[in-house]
């Protein structure tokens, strides 16, 4: 397993390799992970696609939360982080290593019949061939009912990559460093 899917250590150093991949030093916390998850009824949802998942602290959150019978697809770029959640989490979760501009087809591969909610750790400086096609699928996602929940540390520089949405901030959490906003669509 690559050194870069264990801990906080492992965190820093894929973000001095990769800034624009891992926007933060550190993984967010135990808070920002309930807070992802505010005011949602959790329990209810069946199909739910994790994002850029990192060292999984979302991924935790949900498999706590989520029905045992929720089909979770968790999509990770990183070889490091997919060998990491694999170990913690592959006998329950669908831990894929692809981009997340290949959302659609492999929620079709799984011929789900929605996506419930969509939780998201990717920053929002995305290499345009990603994220012109994310942006697509999670807005037909969105418009079939599904919730999106992300985070950011700058909202006036997210907000214009999210034009399309219509966004609803759902709390600040200071208790994350660095501190972060948590948003919602839907």
């Amino acid at each position: 397993m690559s050194k870069r899917g264990k801990g906080r250590l492992g965190f820093l150093l894929n973000f001095l390799k990769h800034p624009l991949r891992n926007a933060s030093i550190v993984p967010s916390s135990k808070v920002a992970s309930r807070n992802m998850l505010k005011g949602l009824d959790v329990e209810a949802m069946r199909y739910v696609v994790e994002l850029g998942p990192g060292t999984g602290v979302f991924t935790q959150e949900l498999y706590d939360r989520l029905h045992p019978e929720a089909q979770v697809l968790v999509i990770e770029l990183d070889e490091g982080y997919v060998a990491s959640l694999k170990a913690r989490f592959g006998g329950r979760f669908d831990i894929v290593q692809a981009s997340a501009g290949d959302l659609d087809s492999l929620v079709s591969e799984r011929n789900w019949p929605r996506v419930d909610m969509v939780v998201s750790g990717l920053p929002f400086v995305l290499p345009q061939e990603v994220k012109e096609p994310l942006l697509a699928s999670i807005k037909g996602h969105t418009e079939q009912g599904a919730v999106l929940r992300f985070f950011t540390y700058m909202p006036p520089l997210m907000k214009p990559h999210y034009h399309m949405f219509d966004l609803r901030c759902v709390c600040f959490v200071g208790q994350n460093f660095p501190p972060m906003w948590v948003y919602s669509v839907n």
